[in-house]
């Protein structure tokens, strides 16, 4: 593990201490926890803009939209019946 030193303001180092002391935790473990959480939020959101810089993409790439198109008109093409109704029995 590695160290690593970081000033605070007082009001955030006194608020961080009480926290970390009325969960039972050192201010250490209570600062480890919330960095993990934050790094874990930024790359969350990372994920989320590329997601939409994807889909942003799909939409306006013409290949796409009519692949797109196809599948959907074979969505609305009926199943053929099924004589034996096996899923019945």
């Amino acid at each position: 593990m590695s160290a690593l030193s970081i000033e605070l303001p007082d009001e955030l180092a006194d608020a961080s201490r009480a926290i970390a002391q009325r969960l039972g935790l050192t201010q250490s473990e209570l600062v480890r926890r919330a960095l993990i959480h934050e790094l874990e939020q930024i790359q969350s959101g990372w994920k989320l803009d590329a997601m939409a810089a994807s889909f942003e993409a799909m939409r306006q790439d013409p290949a796409y939209i009519a692949e797109a198109e196809e599948l959907d008109l074979g969505l609305e093409t009926p199943l053929p019946e099924e004589a034996d109704e096996w899923w019945k029995n």
